[in-house]
C-alpha cells in the first residue's frame, strides 16, 4: 500500500512538473544537450518509482559517466557523435556521425566507456571507507557490474567492439556465453543484446559472400559506363536494342527449384542466381535508358558529326553509376582492411581488455562482499 501510494505521488509530481514547466523542456529540446537532460530526467524518474531516488541517481550517474567516456574518446579521435540519449530500463547510447576508419579506432572508442565507468565509482570506494554507509557498497557493486557486463565479447557491447581487433570469431564465443545467461536469467535487455549480437556476427560472417556480389555489381557498372560512352557515335541503335531485348529475355533469373539456400553450403548456387538477378536488372535498366535516349535529338559541337555533345540523360546515368561504384569501393575496402591490425596493436588491445576486466571483477567481488556484510539485496 505504501509503495503504491509513493508511486502515485511521484507520478503526480511528474505530471505536475511536465504541465507547469513544459516551456523549459521545449527550450531544452533545442539545446545541444537538451535530449540528454530530458531523457536523463525521464530515466531517473522511472528508476525512482521502482527503486527510490538514491538508487536512481546513482544508476543514472554511472551510466552518464560511461557514455561520456565514449564521447571523450571519440573527440580525441576526431569523430563526431550525438549527445547521450537515455532509455529507461535499457541504459543509454550515443551514435557516431561517421564510421571509424578501422576496428582499432572503434576499439579505442569502445574502451573509453568502461574505463570512465571504472573511474566513476572509485569515489564510492573512498566514501565507503570513510562512512561505512551501505549505499556506497551498492554503488561500487553496481558500477563494476555494469561496466564488466559491457566488456562481454559480443557486438554491439563495448567488449565485442574491442575484441574485434583480435578476431570477430570471438563474437561467437561471447554469444554462447550470453545465450547461457539469457537461459538462466531471462531478461528483455539480455535477449535484445543477444539478438543484435547475433545479427552483427552473422553479417560479419557473410562479408565474404557480400564481397563477391559487390565485385560482380561493380563489374557490370563498369561495362555499363564503357557501353553508353559509345552510344553517341552509333549511326543506328537498332542492333543494340535488339541485342538488349534478347539478353533481357535470356537473363531472367531461373528458378533453381530450391526454396531454401543454406548459407555456406549452397553459396555457389545462390551466387549464380544472385548474379543472374544483377544481370537482369542491368540489362533492363540499360534498355530503358536507351529507349529514353533515342527520343532525344543528338546535338553536335559546331555541327561536326564526329563531335557529339554528351546528352544530359547519359551524363546523369554516368554520375549515378560512378557514385554507386564509389560506394561499392568503400564497402570492399572496409571488408578487406577494417579488421586488420598489427601484432603490437593486438597485444596492446588484449592486455588493456584483460586488465580492465580483471580490475572490474575485483571491484565487483569487493562490492558484493560489502553488500553481504550489510545484508543488502
Amino acid at each position: 500500500m505504501n509503495n503504491s501510494r509513493t508511486r502515485s505521488v511521484l507520478m503526480g509530481i511528474g505530471i505536475f512538473l511536465l504541465a507547469k514547466f513544459k516551456w523549459a523542456f521545449a527550450l531544452l529540446k533545442w539545446t545541444k544537450f537538451g535530449g540528454t537532460f530530458i531523457t536523463m530526467a525521464a530515466s531517473m524518474g522511472a528508476y525512482a518509482i521502482f527503486y527510490g531516488w538514491k538508487f536512481a541517481a546513482a544508476l543514472v550517474y554511472l551510466i552518464f559517466v560511461h557514455e561520456m567516456g565514449h564521447i571523450i574518446a571519440a573527440k580525441r579521435k576526431g569523430i563526431a557523435t550525438s549527445p547521450a540519449f537515455f532509455i529507461p530500463f535499457v541504459g543509454a547510447l550515443i551514435s557516431l556521425k561517421e564510421r571509424p576508419r578501422d576496428a582499432a579506432t572503434e576499439a579505442y572508442l569502445a574502451y573509453g566507456g568502461p574505463l570512465a565507468g571504472l573511474i566513476s565509482f572509485l569515489p564510492a570506494v573512498l566514501l565507503y571507507q570513510y562512512t561505512e554507509e551501505p549505499f556506497w557498497a551498492l554503488v561500487i557493486f553496481l558500477g563494476a557490474m555494469i561496466n564488466l557486463f559491457n566488456l562481454l565479447p559480443v557486438s554491439p557491447l563495448d567488449g565485442g567492439r574491442i575484441i574485434s581487433v583480435l578476431s570477430t570469431k570471438i563474437w561467437l564465443v561471447g554469444l554462447l556465453v550470453l545465450g547461457v545467461l539469457v537461459f538462466l536469467s531471462p531478461s528483455p535487455i539480455l535477449f535484445l543484446v543477444f539478438l543484435v549480437g547475433l545479427f552483427t556476427w552473422w553479417n560479419r560472417a557473410r562479408e565474404g559472400y557480400s564481397s563477391l556480389i559487390f565485385l560482380y555489381e561493380k563489374q557490370k557498372l563498369n561495362e555499363f559506363l564503357a557501353n553508353i560512352q559509345q552510344w553517341p557515335t552509333l549511326t543506328s541503335t537498332w542492333e543494340l536494342k535488339q541485342s538488349l531485348l534478347a539478353r533481357a529475355n535470356m537473363k531472367q533469373p531461373k528458378d533453381s527449384g530450391r526454396k531454401w539456400h543454406v548459407p555456406f553450403l549452397h553459396d555457389k548456387e545462390r551466387l549464380t542466381r544472385d548474379q543472374e538477378k544483377i544481370d537482369h536488372v542491368h540489362v533492363t535498366q540499360t534498355l530503358a535508358l536507351l529507349q529514353a535516349w533515342e527520343h532525344q535529338p543528338v546535338e553536335y559541337a559546331e555541327s561536326d558529326p564526329s563531335r557529339p555533345i554528351p546528352s544530359e540523360l547519359l551524363l546523369s546515368a554516368q554520375r549515378q553509376a560512378k557514385a554507386r561504384i564509389d560506394q561499392l569501393d568503400v564497402e570492399l575496402q572496409r571488408y578487406r582492411t577494417y579488421y586488420q591490425a598489427s601484432t603490437s596493436v593486438k597485444w596492446k588491445v588484449l592486455a588493456a581488455y584483460l586488465l580492465l576486466a580483471a580490475v572490474l571483477s575485483v571491484f565487483m567481488l569487493y562490492g558484493h562482499r560489502l553488500m553481504e556484510l550489510h545484508q543488502i539485496g
